[in-house]
């Protein structure tokens, strides 16, 4: 399986990504772009990040690009640098959410993430070798203190003294995260807030619930009213309620759906495709425009840009945000949820004003038994289905609900979602899709 993503880069260091692949990606974007170039260049906290970022901006500047140099940050300071100086492309070595002997590469060009065509086209260019022999030149910046400043200037009037446990899962956000909501007036537990690329306390990943459990149990123990979870490289947010219980991605697209609303008539929602039917009639109820969009932050983010849509969620803890230009913040959603809470009570009674949704979490299915092409022409087969939806893998709808298998964007893997109408009817596609499926593991849907 190819390293090179629908709308990213990742792999296992050094076996799919090493020093040689990213000094001639570098190489390759700076000689499709004019001399002089702009381009920042951010890395998280892995161990391999050091060695690959190093890499890559000796590719940038020996085709011609003026490299800005911005260390290791969180990936929404990446963004927030990208924007302040206007740089003509951002890369940023990082493998999110994947587990820490992977890395991978996030990037912008202008103002959009790459299209998949735009991808295909770097690594032919790199795989070719068709490189620019130009000097350029590298420089530090370091814009942290004024992203600092923008998001306390912007949450100025959150309402201080609420006791949060904030688990950074020891990556990028971990000692930002913590100095940002105590400067802002919260009582902060800290837990895995030491940065060490090894993820030693959990896995990166915090939109599965099973590495929350640190979490759930500190926020029961200290009786605080919210628990924040960050993922690898700080974009994705995840959040715990005051009994220790884990958010789900629908519940909270539907708790943003309802927290904005009211100054956004009319305006578009973007929801992955992966989320509970629930979001679309949410945001229908609330006067807002719902969008299904194809999995993936890069597909998201782009249709959240071209439509300024007001808000874009992912079943994977992005949240995408107009005030943001169409960006994603986890530390930015940390603090909107925080001030939604503060303003509403408690997310444990927020999350009782949600209506049920009977669904599987998203399975991810690896070890290659099961292709996507044999999965969908057997689903594509079912009897009783009543439509369909392509724009990301085949997602099949029947009366009883539907039922989802893709490609994931960033990991070697298919990945599989169902949602029922109700529990009997989400058991039937349960049924239906081991019958259509056997080689899937009946634990892992749930039957």
């Amino acid at each position: 399986m190819s390293v090179w993503k629908a709308c990213d880069l990742r792999g296992v260091y050094p076996r799919d990504v090493s020093a040689d692949l990213y000094r001639r990606i570098g190489r390759a974007l700076a000689t499709r772009r004019d001399v002089g170039a702009r381009v920042l260049v951010a890395g998280d906290f892995r161990l391999s990040t050091p060695e690959l970022k190093s890499a890559l901006i000796s590719g940038l500047a020996a085709s011609g690009a003026r490299v800005l140099d911005a260390g290791q940050i969180p990936t929404p300071i990446a963004y927030f640098t990208h924007g302040r100086l206007e740089t003509d492309a951002v890369l940023i070595v990082t493998a999110s959410h994947n587990p820490p002997d992977h890395n991978g590469l996030k990037l912008m060009v202008d103002h959009f993430p790459p299209s998949p065509g735009e991808i295909e086209e770097l690594r032919g260019a790199s795989e070719r070798g068709e490189f620019r022999d130009e000097p350029g030149s590298v420089e530090n910046v370091d814009l942290s203190g004024e992203y600092c400043a923008w998001i306390r200037r912007r949450w100025a009037s959150i309402q201080p003294g609420m006791h949060v446990v904030l688990d950074a899962g020891n990556g990028a956000a971990s000692e930002i995260g913590p100095a940002l909501f105590e400067s802002l007036g919260f009582r902060v537990e800290r837990l895995f807030c030491d940065i060490d690329g090894r993820f030693p306390n959990r896995p990166p990943d915090s939109a599965v619930a099973a590495n929350l459990t640190a979490l759930c149990g500190k926020v029961r123990d200290t009786g605080a009213r919210l628990g924040i979870a960050w993922d690898g490289d700080g974009d994705r947010v995840a959040f715990v309620d005051e009994s220790g219980g884990v958010a789900s991605a629908d519940e909270m697209a539907v708790l943003l759906v309802r927290h904005l609303s009211p100054s956004a008539q009319g305006r578009r929602v973007v929801y992955d495709l992966k989320l509970s039917d629930l979001v679309r009639r949410e945001a229908e109820r609330a006067g807002l425009v719902p969008c299904m969009e194809r999995s993936g932050h890069a597909f998201i983010k782009s249709r959240m840009i071209r439509e300024r849509c007001v808000l874009g969620c992912e079943a994977s803890g992005h949240y995408f945000f107009d005030e943001l230009d169409g960006g994603d913040d986890g530390m930015f959603g940390a603090l909107l949820v925080a001030d939604m809470v503060a303003r509403g009570g408690v997310l444990g009674e927020l999350r009782r004003t949600v209506p049920p949704v009977f669904a599987t979490p998203d399975i991810r299915l690896r070890g290659g038994a099961l292709t996507f092409a044999e999965a969908a022409a057997r689903l594509h087969a079912l009897p009783g289905i009543v439509g369909e939806v392509t724009i990301d893998g085949l997602r099949v709808e029947t009366a009883d609900g539907f039922i989802l298998i893709r490609s994931s964007v960033t990991e070697t893997a298919l990945t599989l979602r169902m949602e029922g109408r109700d529990a009997a009817s989400l058991a039937r596609l349960r049924s239906a899709c081991l019958s259509a499926l056997p080689e899937i593991p009946a634990h892992l849907i749930g039957a």
